[in-house]
C-alpha cells in the first residue's frame, strides 16, 4: 500500500486474511456458504483496509502466498461510492495495476466468466429487472446472473464477494430493493438460478445493519470487529474537538467576514 495503516487497521487486515482463508477452506470441504462480517465505526478507513486486503490476497504477504488468479466482486447500492472505492484502490494499492479494477456497465459487459486477477465493481441498480445486464439479446450472450453463477461454480476456490453496506444512503422502497438484491447473493435466488456465493465479505458501520442483511441464511458467520476504543487510541477518532480563536480585533473582523459570507451562502 502507498499509505501506512494504523495499528488497528493492520490488526483488522490480519483478521480478515485469517477468516477468509478459513472460510475458503471450509467451503471447499463442506460446500456451506461462508460469510465474514467486517464491522468498524464510520471514519475508520474500511475501504483502505479492504483495499489492503485485496492487494495482500493477490500478491501475498508474510503469512499467505500470492493468489494472482483471485477474483473480487464489490457490490454496493451506489455507483458514485463504487467509483470512489475504485479510485481509492487505484491510487492507494501500490501493486494493483490500472485496468485490474473494472466497473461493470450495462452497455458493453458480456462474459461467460469473470476474469482472474480482477476487481469488479457492481451496484444494485444494475441488477434490477429493467437493467440491460439482466437481459439476453442480440448484443448480449450472457446475463450478469449467468456470469456470476458460472464464476461461482467454476472458480469457487478464488472468488471473494464483497457487499459494501457501510454507506447505505437509500431510504424507503429503494432501500428495500437494494437489500433484497444483496440478499440474493447470501441466500440464493430461484428466479435467477443462483446459489449463495461461496464466500461473502460484508463491510458495515454497525453489526446490527449487516446482521439484518444475513438474517435467515444458513451460512457460517465469521466476525471481524474494529471497536471505537481501538480507533480512539490511534488518534483517528476523537471524543471532542475544541475550537478557539483570538480576541484580537483583526481576527474579530475576519470572523465577521466569515459570518457574512456564511449568511450570504445560506440565502443563496
Amino acid at each position: 500500500m502507498r499509505v501506512s495503516l494504523f495499528p488497528f487497521q493492520q490488526t483488522a487486515l490480519k483478521q480478515l486474511r485469517l477468516n477468509t482463508a478459513e472460510a475458503l477452506g471450509a467451503y471447499q470441504r463442506t460446500h456451506t456458504p461462508q460469510v465474514i462480517s467486517f464491522t468498524a465505526p464510520t471514519g475508520t478507513g474500511k475501504t483502505i483496509i479492504i483495499s489492503a486486503f485485496i492487494e495482500a490476497v493477490l500478491f501475498g504477504d508474510e503469512s499467505y502466498p500470492e493468489q494472482t488468479d483471485a477474483i473480487f466482486v464489490w457490490l454496493s447500492d451506489s455507483p458514485e461510492l463504487n467509483e470512489q472505492s475504485k479510485l481509492k484502490i487505484d491510487t492507494k494499492a501500490e501493486q494493483i495495476r490500472l485496468g485490474q479494477c473494472v466497473t461493470i456497465t450495462d452497455e458493453s459487459f458480456d462474459k461467460e466468466l469473470l476474469e482472474d486477477g480482477h476487481v469488479y465493481f457492481l451496484n444494485t441498480q444494475k441488477l434490477g429487472k429493467s437493467s440491460n445486464l439482466t437481459k439476453e439479446g442480440d448484443a448480449r450472450q450472457y446475463t450478469i446472473w449467468e456470469t456470476l453463477r458460472n464464476t461461482a461454480i467454476e472458480k469457487s476456490d478464488r472468488l471473494y464477494f464483497i457487499i459494501d453496506e457501510a454507506h447505505r444512503g437509500m431510504q424507503g422502497r429503494e432501500a428495500g430493493k437494494a437489500t433484497s438484491i444483496m440478499q440474493k447473493f447470501l441466500k440464493g435466488s430461484d428466479a435467477e438460478k443462483l446459489d449463495p456465493m461461496p464466500v461473502v465479505i460484508g463491510m458495515s458501520a454497525t453489526s446490527e445493519r449487516f446482521n439484518k442483511l444475513v438474517e435467515g441464511t444458513s451460512s457460517t458467520i465469521h466476525k471481524v470487529v474494529v471497536t471505537s476504543d481501538e480507533v480512539r487510541s490511534s488518534g483517528l477518532l476523537k471524543d471532542r474537538i475544541v475550537i478557539s480563536y483570538s480576541e484580537e480585533s483583526s481576527v474579530n473582523k475576519a470572523m465577521a467576514v466569515l459570518q457574512a459570507a456564511a449568511d450570504d451562502w445560506k440565502d443563496k
